[in-house]
């Protein structure tokens, strides 16, 4: 189980680096004044999927 756990919180900061990169592309830093390099996967999530919907 402990694998497991390890291979998806791999992949989630795999993604969350990825959404990164993708709001920082769009010209987007941070987030309610907190930058998105601090911001948890769910809130980059949430911020990416707000900015594809505004474009």
């Amino acid at each position: 189980m402990g694998i497991l756990y390890e291979k998806v919180q791999l992949t989630q900061e795999l993604k969350r680096q990825m959404m990164i990169r993708q709001l920082l592309d769009m010209g987007i830093t941070e987030h309610q004044g907190q930058s998105v390099y601090d911001l948890d996967y769910y809130t980059l999530r949430h911020v990416l999927a707000m900015q594809k919907l505004k474009d």
